[in-house]
């Protein structure tokens, strides 16, 4: 019985260690094949992944892009301009904020990718648990902050001082494990495993208690943001101290002054005795910020601003409870922790309402207001708050002996009124007992002119013909002679005789005639077949200076430019009253040179206030402001058109790619940019002429670009047209 036991158990063991050589065996060919794809997923993942940096980096460009149309979006009506800066702003720190989150992402990436594997050799003892694997980590998940970790387990993964008691293993697990991906048969796991683990821990925590690792200073909290300061409703008063005045500006705290100064006391107690070293690396990270005043002996809620560009450990810092700017050493400055946070910044900007600082031009001007507005900081007083629709309040600083900051101000030849003295602001009860028939309903913004608020221009018709006539052979109302107004029958569609002249004709130089040879002067290029020139004919004796104040038009181009641009006219130009149109005729002042020529309008583009305007004496075609156009005076414009436009006869693009259209233009440019020239008439049409430009050596320009393969030569011929009493233009 007992030989036949132990057969069994033989077999038994057997077959155990067959099943576990199999098993072995089937691991090898499954690690390699598992090794294999996860490779394959690997590479698939990698691919997703540059796809998407090559997305953010596309992204990123087209941010950088949209930010540098926000500064032209600045061109616009000023009524525009408010909103538009605002929105700018917040677009840009909606951008900053998205860059700022992908740097941290990064940064934070780099340090979880920064650990050092060090290779070990196989040992006999049991292996160590192996890592829990790593949850997925993508930029996404990286922008949002992960949440503190509340586990007490080793971060080595080092087994309890206690280990739990081994269990004995079940038929359906495996009796062998593998401490590594080797196949050597060293790695099987030998019976004193428990006792290897314990002296691996104890050895590690032998270690630990050698190095004395001082403890590290507190970690620098996170940026603390200090609340949002209450509005200041308009039209009420409220007790005040001035604080600090820097030129136009002052502040001043609405609060009571024991309160801010129980604040500083505290934050002065507080970081006395817990003053941390900061770098200024460190400080640069900052927000807001403590800061201590070696003069006062004192610390401060601040906001950093920037460091020093002459000095790297001075910091520039605004102080937000008294509204100064200071700069302190970089030593000089504690993190602002949130138990400082609590209450919003107490010093509010302010300027004075109702008065005009003319003093923006004038530096001792500004010095004396500065100084008279100094004397009153630290004083108390009362603010009635005019305008709380910007950063700075306009404010009335009422004194406590009942005259007004700005009054004295003005009194002393400091500051002009914005209206005049005696329009001063009623009482609620002198307005209540004002007579209403006094107010009109008219007077309220919300009835001003639609046509004015949009074209700048205000109608007078409506007030200048009487409403109540219908016509007929009378010429008079119900009123009769008693009407004063103008008695004009309404056009059916509304349109009236109020009307703005504006210059839109000008005669032009009469068009040489066909088969005549004349010298020009090349003004300027539009085209690699077209330019504009100025018939250079005999030089007219200028007339002799008229008698003292007789202004005569101008008979010669250098004439008719020196007078626009004499300081006499110049000081005598008006400004437009309404936008331009198409067509009309302006005088347009030249950027590189700064002078004034006439032009013609050919587009208008309201969103930036940009005019296309052509210099009809030389035909160059520009962009300019609104500003820089003024109204011609008829004199000017008796002198014709100075500028010609001419095509080169027989002259034909050599493809239709516009890049070299633009190649032929340049280098027709070089050949007669602003070079006097013989030419030669072939035709004449409504408004230009065809023509043959030879050089000074007698060489046709049109020749010489084809030489150069820029153009293609067509045949032509001379159309003389001095039989022809009509012609029908065609639009």
């Amino acid at each position: 019985m007992k030989n036949r036991t132990k057969l069994i158990l033989k077999k038994f063991i057997n077959s155990l260690l067959s099943n576990q050589g199999v098993k072995t065996k089937m691991s090898f060919v499954d690690l390699a094949t598992l090794t294999m794809h996860r490779r394959n997923e690997l590479e698939a993942r990698l691919n997703i992944f540059w796809g998407k940096c090559d997305r953010a980096v596309d992204d990123i460009k087209k941010l950088k892009m949209k930010t540098q149309g926000f500064v032209l979006q600045l061109n616009c009506d000023p009524s525009e301009l408010k909103e538009r800066f605002l929105s700018a702003m917040k677009q840009l720190d909606e951008y900053m904020y998205l860059i700022t989150d992908f740097n941290i992402a990064i940064s934070k990436l780099d340090e979880a990718a920064n650990v050092e594997y060090t290779p070990v050799q196989d040992s006999f003892s049991k292996p160590m648990m192996p890592l829990a694997p790593l949850p997925p980590f993508n930029l996404i998940d990286a922008l949002s902050e992960p949440a503190p970790s509340t586990s007490t387990a080793c971060q080595n993964h080092c087994p309890p001082e206690k280990p739990k008691r081994v269990k004995t293993p079940k038929a359906d697990q495996s009796l062998i494990v593998f401490s590594s991906t080797s196949s050597s048969e060293e790695t099987v796991s030998q019976t004193n495993s428990r006792v290897a683990v314990k002296e691996v821990q104890c050895e590690l925590e032998a270690e630990l208690n050698k190095v004395k690792v001082e403890d590290p200073p507190a970690p620098l909290p996170e940026a603390s943001n200090l609340p949002a300061q209450t509005v200041l409703e308009t039209d009420q008063v409220y007790d005040a101290t001035i604080m600090h005045v820097d030129g136009a500006f002052f502040w001043v705290i609405t609060d009571d002054p024991e309160e801010v100064q129980n604040l500083m006391m505290e934050m002065t107690n507080y970081y006395t005795e817990n003053q941390k070293i900061i770098s200024s690396k460190e400080v640069k990270a900052l927000n807001c910020c403590a800061y201590y005043d070696e003069d006062s002996d004192c610390f401060y809620r601040g906001l950093f601003i920037k460091l020093s560009e002459e000095d790297s450990e001075i910091a520039e810092i605004f102080v937000v409870d008294t509204g100064e700017m200071r700069c302190a050493p970089v030593v000089c400055v504690q993190p602002l922790y949130p138990r400082f946070c609590s209450k919003p910044p107490y010093a509010r900007c302010c300027h004075l309402a109702g008065v005009d600082l003319v003093s923006y031009n004038n530096k001792s001007l500004m010095e004396k207001q500065e100084d008279f507005m100094r004397g009153y900081v630290g004083k108390q007083c009362s603010i009635e708050v005019d305008d709380n629709t910007s950063e700075s309040l306009g404010v009335y600083v009422v004194l406590p002996s009942g005259e007004t900051l700005n009054q004295i101000i003005v009194q002393q030849g400091l500051a002009l009124p914005n209206k005049p003295v005696e329009e001063e602001k009623d009482s609620p009860e002198q307005v209540s007992s004002a007579n209403q028939a006094d107010y009109e309903i008219t007077d309220c913004p919300e009835y001003e002119d639609p046509v004015e608020a949009v074209t700048g221009y205000k109608n007078r018709d409506e007030i200048d013909i009487c409403k109540h006539y219908k016509g007929g052979p009378e010429k008079t109302c119900f009123k009769g002679s008693r009407c004063n107004k103008k008695h004009i029958v309404m056009h059916p569609d509304g349109w009236t005789l109020d009307r703005v002249p504006v210059m839109g004709k000008c005669k032009s130089v009469p068009l040489p005639a066909p088969d005549t040879w004349h010298k020009v002067l090349v003004t300027c290029v539009c085209h690699f077949d077209r330019v504009y020139v100025q018939l250079l004919t005999e030089k007219r004796q200028e007339p002799e200076i008229p008698s003292f104040g007789v202004v005569l038009p101008a008979t010669t181009l250098s004439a008719l430019v020196r007078d626009m641009n004499s300081p006499a006219t110049r000081t005598a130009y008006k400004p437009l009253t309404i936008p331009p149109a198409p067509g009309e005729f302006v005088a347009a002042l030249y950027p590189p040179d700064n002078n004034w020529y006439r032009a013609r309008v050919l587009s208008v583009t309201r969103a930036d206030q940009s005019v296309e305007v052509m210099y009809m004496d030389y035909g160059t075609v520009l962009w300019v402001k609104e500003d820089q156009l003024r109204m011609l005076e008829p004199r000017q414009l008796s002198l014709p058109m100075q500028a010609v436009r001419c095509v080169l006869a027989g002259v034909r693009a050599r493809s239709h790619l516009s890049q070299q259209w633009a190649q032929a233009k340049r280098a027709l440019t070089d050949m007669v940019q602003d070079k006097t020239l013989d030419v030669h008439v072939i035709a004449r049409d409504y408004d230009e002429i065809t023509v043959e430009l030879f050089d000074e050596d007698g060489y046709s320009i049109a020749e010489q670009l084809a030489a150069n393969d820029m153009v293609e030569l067509t045949d032509y011929s001379i159309v003389d047209d001095t039989a022809v009493t009509k012609k029908i233009v065609v639009p």
